[in-house]
């Protein structure tokens, strides 16, 4: 499964997914190639597209340096959808604030708005005043893959109605 999106700031960016491998892959003429890999043998236990919440089962990688990603646990509140990712000196953050809607910052500070619409549209706002590295915007498109924007809620989520990839 792929997405393209027209980013307003980085162009073209290409996301693949292959949820039976667990790989999630971010390509673009201008961005440095990032992807999360769901090590060998780790059964899909998540509704996400990489297929889990466990830390110590996927493997992050933007350009040439590695990072660690830490899922919550993706379950009843809208907050333990978020994601954390350690990535160079900083900690990013992924977090739904809607049905449709996720915001990623660094540190605490906003970097990006990222809105999934019903048939697929992906639209990312990134933050004027912030300054984002190319590695930055590989590492927000590739949780925006692993993770999937948004979450459904309390009600939908305790009823077994999980997230939709993108």
């Amino acid at each position: 499964m792929g997405l393209v999106i027209g980013d307003p700031h980085h162009g073209r960016v290409e996301i693949f997914v292959d949820r039976e491998r667990g790989v999630v892959e971010v390509s673009s003429p201008s961005l440095p190639d990032a992807t999360i890999v769901r090590r060998d043998g780790t059964p899909v236990g998540d509704p996400s597209p990489i297929g889990t919440r466990d830390p110590r089962q996927v493997v992050l990688t933007v350009g040439s340096g590695s990072g660690r990603v830490f899922p919550g646990t993706g379950f009843a509140t809208r907050r333990s959808y978020r994601v954390r990712a350690h990535f160079r000196d900083a900690v990013y953050e992924f977090t739904p604030r809607s049905a449709n809607v996720s915001r990623f910052s660094r540190n605490g500070v906003e970097l990006a708005g990222f809105e999934r619409a019903p048939t697929g549209w992906l639209d990312v706002s990134w933050a004027p005043e912030a300054s984002v590295t190319p590695g930055e915007a590989a590492l927000a498109y590739l949780l925006v893959g692993a993770y999937g924007v948004g979450s459904p809620g309390v009600l939908k989520s305790v009823l077994g109605h999980g997230g939709t990839p993108f």
